[in-house]
């Protein structure tokens, strides 16, 4: 398969969407920006692209696929309720880097989600995420641009390591604003709102919104990192000072290894700086270029990055 390459897109006219929508319209795969990471898309309404999309991401067909919309009007096509205190999230987050799962509606394609009665909603701030789901004229199912076991990809080029001549189309927008997932949020039961997972919308601000404590999955503290973190061919360390990390250094010569802080590197070696939201391309570098070991220095800089620190 031949992928198509377009952009890249200036969002503040976005000429050249018309050729992606139309993949999307045919039943195609395509690639995209959203504000947190790179999104792969494609019809609500085709159960044989959604199949496809499964089978490209290798992902199984049990794990649930957000759904993209547009605008909240589209909600009506995907959710059979609308509770309250989703409408509360949405007034304060949305379009934005939150996921609401909700109760799906009766004519929702059960592939999408995974047999269950829920469905986890998407509306990106991103002008390219939300023109594409418009000019497709449906709402999309929406995973993240990256193969199953792999770090999310934050820019075009990420998605074509991964997904080059198996998807339709890749749109370039540049880099992804936050490089870091939606906060995912479960109101399956209004009444028990739970984080599902941690992301760049903060708990302590929903909690706001919803003047009420949220409940933690234990899922949501196990699946920010350890997904992709154990599929690495780099294997990831993590340290709570430079001190730590030189102790390690001395009892363990030899490796070579790709050094993660958010301040200037205080060991000699090779140094990728994190900028809160560039975690996943140096996680990518350290696959790319054949790094024995990650090693991250979570020290007091780092810490103050609450969205970096809980996917660490």
């Amino acid at each position: 398969m031949y992928t198509e390459y377009y952009g890249p897109i200036n969002r503040k006219d976005l000429k050249g969407l018309e050729a992606p929508s139309r993949k999307l319209q045919q039943g195609g795969i395509v690639a995209f920006p959203t504000e947190t990471t790179y999104g792969l898309g494609t019809s609500i309404l085709n159960e044989d692209a959604i199949k496809r999309l499964f089978e490209v991401k290798g992902r199984e067909e049990t794990r649930a696929l957000p759904v993209l919309i547009a605008n909240l009007d589209q909600l009506r096509f995907v959710v059979s309720e609308y509770p309250e205190e989703a409408k509360a999230l949405a007034e304060e987050f949305l379009p934005g880097p939150l996921t609401i799962v909700m109760k799906k509606h009766p004519n929702l394609s059960p592939l999408i989600t995974g047999g269950k009665e829920s469905v986890a909603v998407r509306f990106s701030s991103d002008p390219i995420a939300r023109r594409l789901v418009e000019m497709t004229g449906c709402p999309l199912a929406s995973p993240s641009a990256n193969m199953t076991g792999k770090p999310s990809s934050i820019q075009a080029s990420h998605v074509l390591e991964d997904f080059n001549g198996k998807v339709d189309g890749i749109v370039d927008g540049g880099v992804a604003k936050y490089g870091m997932e939606s906060t995912l949020i479960s109101l399956e039961d209004p009444s028990r709102p739970t984080i599902l997972r941690f992301g760049v919308a903060e708990q302590k601000e929903i909690e706001r919104v919803l003047n009420r404590k949220v409940l933690i999955h234990p899922l949501a503290l196990t699946l920010n990192g350890s997904s992709f973190f154990g599929k690495l061919r780099s294997v990831v360390r993590l340290f709570s000072t430079w001190e730590e990390m030189k102790i390690y250094l001395k009892m363990s010569p030899g490796s070579r290894r790709l050094i993660l802080s958010k301040d200037e590197a205080q060991i000699e070696g090779k140094h990728f700086q994190l900028d809160g939201k560039n975690l996943y391309e140096g996680l990518r570098k350290a696959d790319r270029e054949g790094f024995a070991e990650v090693l991250v220095c979570c020290n007091p800089e780092l810490k103050k990055d609450i969205v970096l620190l809980n996917k660490l």
